[in-house]
């Protein structure tokens, strides 16, 4: 997972300017996962959406004729429509009587008609966004995960890619026959347990499985989106979004959406607890993490993104990993305020571009009337950023807002921080520059004194 594959090196022309691509920051780009924990900090954060998982083995814990709402205690959808953030509802868990009394079960029946009442996921289905969509619920995710496979880690959905085909169908086919609005994302996928696996990517043979089907062009391909989830490594980000967008184009379905509904790396070093991260993350290299993230996601073009989580619920020292921007005793980790300023300056960003070479890493895009540019060094040694060509005024920050003094066009970039594993995981301190004015050629120098372009 940590190994840097993907560094890309490319030596050529120097930055001269974006390309253009759709405008990005516009409706619910951004967003946070199980916000209505804390719903203060998610409204002083300024995510518009928010992810909250509706349990079926809680809405119907002994039989379909079931269907409590309190599973989703209606507080906490309150909190997120009060607070202007739309719901994004994630579906999983199969109830013992509707499986095998695994909560990963291929739920039985799944493979019949979706309003066949033998295919007790689609009644369920059919009831659940028949209840919720009045109130606004209209996006969902099926299921969490489902490549990871037994002896790699938690097994969320136990069937292969052939059962989750009829599951994702199923659930297509019965939220569209009762709200003409309700959007349905592909289970989101960590990418890693393939990979390290050296299976072809679950996508891929999930969309083969799908064009296969006579009737699922006509059905839309029983999705609207796909989505990711990453953790932890800078130099995964572009290439797993990258490679995601290129499955759908090599299948004709450049269009669908693209989310990355899970992204963090949690911070072992935290005083207030972090002991069961895996990794030896700092506070500051989280921080790092989330601007980078947010950053090379804009320029994949992702339709949305969310950090996961916005509050360490349930929380337990040495034992509960410290996900959440705020922690479980209400103080805010660093990475709120590095999220919430991604969601202030880059919010409605145009012309959003990556550029590289084996050392560095640049984003650039447009905002209002700013230009703003996203850089750190990619390797253990850093260097400079040379800033040529510049007319106007600039600003300097970090990820975690403090400024830094200009006098020249000369921004230094620290090296990636080496902690307990030998390749670099999050890269170097973000530095963060705004001008007003341009254009801008940008240029990486090492510590040898080399100079390489960005491209």
């Amino acid at each position: 997972m940590l190994r840097n594959l993907f560094r890309v090196g490319l030596l050529v022309i120097a930055l001269l300017g974006g390309v253009s691509l759709h405008a990005q920051g516009e409706g619910a780009l951004f967003g946070v996962v199980e916000g209505y924990y804390s719903p203060g900090d998610a409204s002083a954060l300024g995510v518009s959406w928010d992810r909250i998982t509706f349990y079926w083995y809680n809405f119907q814990p002994n039989s379909s004729a079931d269907f409590d709402t309190n599973a989703v205690p209606q507080g906490n959808l309150d909190a997120d429509i009060s607070g202007g953030r739309r719901v994004v509802g994630l579906i999983k868990g199969t109830p013992a009587w509707a499986g095998n009394g695994n909560p990963a079960a291929v739920p039985t029946g799944v493979e019949l008609a979706y309003n066949d009442p033998g295919n007790v996921f689609g009644m369920f289905v059919t009831q659940l966004v028949s209840h919720y969509a009045p109130m606004g619920v209209h996006d969902w995710i099926i299921w969490n995960e489902p490549d990871i496979r037994p002896g790699e880690g938690t097994v969320e959905f136990a069937g292969e890619v052939e059962d989750y085909y009829p599951l994702l169908r199923t659930a297509y086919l019965a939220a569209r026959a009762v709200d003409r609005n309700a959007h349905i994302q592909i289970a989101g996928t960590t990418w890693w347990h393939d990979a390290n696996a050296n299976r072809e990517p679950y996508l891929a043979r999930l969309l083969r499985v799908i064009t296969d089907d006579p009737h699922a062009a006509a059905n839309n391909h029983y999705f609207d989106g796909v989505t990711a989830h990453i953790y932890f490594t800078t130099s995964s980000v572009s290439h797993i979004l990258n490679s995601t967008q290129a499955i759908l184009t090599n299948f004709g379905l450049r269009r669908k959406e693209l989310w990355l509904a899970e992204f963090n790396a949690s911070p072992r070093r935290d005083p207030n607890g972090g002991l069961s991260a895996p990794y030896n993350v700092s506070l500051e290299q989280q921080a790092d993490f989330i601007v980078q993230t947010s950053a090379l996601a804009l320029a994949a073009d992702v339709e949305r993104m969310a950090v996961y989580r916005l509050y360490d619920d349930n929380f337990v020292p040495g034992q509960s990993e410290p996900w959440g921007l705020v922690r479980a005793d209400g103080s805010q980790r660093p990475a709120f305020g590095a999220y919430q300023r991604v969601i202030q300056q880059f919010s409605g960003a145009k012309r959003v571009r990556v550029y590289r070479n084996e050392a560095a890493t640049l984003v650039t895009m447009k905002v209002g009337g700013n230009t703003v540019y996203v850089m750190w060094s990619d390797t253990f040694d850093g260097g400079e950023f040379l800033m040529k060509s510049a007319s106007g005024e600039i600003t300097v920050q970090d990820a975690l807002g403090n400024a830094f003094p200009q006098s020249g066009r000369t921004i230094a970039a620290p090296g990636a921080e080496r902690i307990d594993v030998d390749s670099v995981v999050v890269s170097g301190a973000v530095r963060i520059v705004t001008l007003r004015g341009g254009p801008l050629t940008v240029t990486f120098r090492q510590p040898n004194g080399v100079i390489l372009s960005l491209n």
